[in-house]
């Protein structure tokens, strides 16, 4: 891999990528013009529109139809993995709703952003209230105003917070020196309070914890001013260290237990390339601890090289290190998915794959998914093509895994095939599967839908098979063979599927791109809508 110059500019250009996701990511409901974004930014407007071009590549980024930039599938992926994979998203939530249940109070977790002066709402549980406090998962809070970020500095200390603080209400503590003041009054109790210091009507208990070595977190109990009573202070205090500890126990045993994991290769010596590929990394395992070596691997540099693009993620917040020889996931990574979350419609990740190759081939198009635990699969979406004569398949409808492509493209991947149902109408040869497997597609004739001929690729998530693409056709439209370019389409679309879904680095799709042939008098043309 030949060596990128390690200069300056290129950890410039790492938080300018940095900073386009920030926007993209901060902006919901509508998205960013190339003018608008170099202006907010301010970047030069070449600048913007190649990181952005690049990112859509990627898919962390998407155009809408007035074709602004908005937050893209790949990045909604991520934020899932993340949030199922790491115990404080986990681990962290369930602790937060025990504690706003039993207290009535909201409950919310923070951790620090790397800048002194500043920590992020990770998480936050509300009671069944009339009045609540509310502060939004991913905001950005004071640390020198509030509870949560009062927390933080009892652990973390003052250094770097500025000698003059802004004053968010009339109680707001203006100086450093009243914050340290603040802080030895608050030792006594082992917590501390904030009344009307960030939010005139709120208060809150909060006491810290140690996420890992060089990153620490809060929690706290939260609510309206005029239900605040200074009697509930200690056993609140007392409620909330019991539960800091509980966390800190599991993040601790979580860490323990994390091994050195699989890097692949890097495949571009591109930034923005080696910047996805550190998201990706730390989204799909949360807990790993990668090396020098580790990120020489994934990056395809040098040491030299490697330790300037590691110093550039740790001062975006992407990588965090809590010793002289790893690196773990960082806090922007956890704004991030705190901001994104995890309810994200299966549509707005899937449906612009699906929907181009109905357009391509103006045919129904449907994604099967296959259901690990019940053994089943089911329509997810459904694209109904252009043409006169079309299928419509209702979503949401299961699936037999034994007639039909979508079905038998899930069920010859599957580990045991012979736990799955076979029906006496519909019994899979061995040799019918194995051909599936080998040319890494599975087509059908009537098999379920009537004068229906079906063409379907399988889904792999994480190396394992987790559903199909299929394309449905009149039989009238399939001259004896499905055309090549018709299976290369589906095929296609279904790798494009397999690698945006997939998170873990450690396993790859499953399949490999096919090459269909057929002699010559049996080829027909690509079926094209219209």
């Amino acid at each position: 891999m030949e060596e990128q110059d390690p200069q300056a500019p290129q950890r410039d250009g790492s938080k300018e990528v940095v900073a386009v996701l920030e926007a993209v990511i901060g902006r919901t409901g509508y998205g960013w013009g190339v003018r608008e974004l170099a202006d907010e930014l301010g970047a030069s407007r070449s600048t913007i529109n190649r990181i952005l071009s690049r990112l859509v590549e990627e898919r962390f980024v998407s155009r809408d139809a007035a074709g602004a930039y908005i937050l893209g599938p790949r990045l909604k992926v991520l934020s899932k993995a993340l949030q199922k994979g790491h115990p404080l998203f986990t681990e962290g939530s369930r602790i937060l709703s025990r504690l706003s249940q039993t207290s009535g109070a909201t409950a919310l977790m923070a951790v620090e952003t790397g800048k002194p002066e500043e920590c992020f709402v990770l998480a936050s549980l509300e009671p069944d209230a009339p009045v609540r406090y509310t502060l939004t998962p991913g905001s950005v809070v004071p640390t020198h105003a509030g509870a949560l970020g009062l927390a933080i500095l009892s652990r973390r200390g003052t250094a770097g917070l500025p000698d003059e603080l802004k004053k968010y209400t009339e109680a707001s503590m203006d100086s450093r020196k009243r914050i340290e003041n603040a802080l030895e009054s608050y030792a006594s109790i082992d917590a501390v309070v904030s009344i009307g210091q960030h939010i005139p009507d709120a208060a809150g208990i909060a006491v810290p914890f140690t996420v890992s070595d060089h990153l620490v977190g809060s929690l706290s109990l939260s609510r309206p001013r005029n239900e605040f009573e200074e009697s509930s202070i200690a056993p609140g205090a007392e409620t909330l260290r019991q539960a800091a500890e509980e966390l800190e126990d599991i993040l601790r045993s979580s860490q323990s237990s994390v091994r050195t994991p699989g890097l692949p290769p890097a495949e571009s010596s591109a930034l923005i390339d080696r910047i996805t590929a550190i998201i990706t990394t730390f989204c799909g395992q949360p807990l790993a601890k990668l090396t020098l070596s580790d990120l020489s691997t994934l990056w395809g540099t040098r040491s030299v090289a490697t330790r300037r693009l590691a110093e550039s993620a740790c001062d975006a917040g992407l990588m965090t290190k809590p010793d002289q020889r790893t690196w773990t996931i960082g806090p922007t990574l956890l704004r991030w998915s705190a901001a994104l979350g995890t309810k994200h419609e299966l549509s707005e990740i899937v449906d612009d794959d699906l929907l181009s190759l109905s357009q391509q081939t103006g045919e129904t198009i449907t994604l099967a998914l296959y259901d690990a635990g019940e053994k089943r699969a089911y329509i997810a979406r459904s694209h109904v093509g252009a043409r006169n004569v079309r299928y419509v398949l209702d979503e949401g409808s299961e699936i037999p895994l034994t007639a039909g492509a979508a079905g038998k493209a899930i069920l010859a991947y599957l580990p045991q095939t012979h736990d799955a149902p076979i029906s006496d109408a519909a019994t899979i040869r061995a040799e019918e599967l194995e051909g599936v497997r080998t040319q890494g597609w599975a087509a059908t004739d009537s098999e379920r839908v009537p004068d229906a001929h079906g063409i379907a690729a399988p889904i792999f998530i994480n190396g394992t098979v987790g559903g199909s693409v299929t394309a449905t056709i009149p039989n009238h439209r399939v001259a004896g063979t499905p055309a090549e370019e018709l299976i290369a389409a589906v095929v296609q679309t279904a790798l494009r599927l397999s690698r945006l879904l997939s998170t873990d680095p450690q396993s790859p799709p499953a399949q490999a791109e096919p090459e269909p042939t057929k002699s010559p008098e049996t080829r027909t043309p690509m079926i094209i809508a219209g």
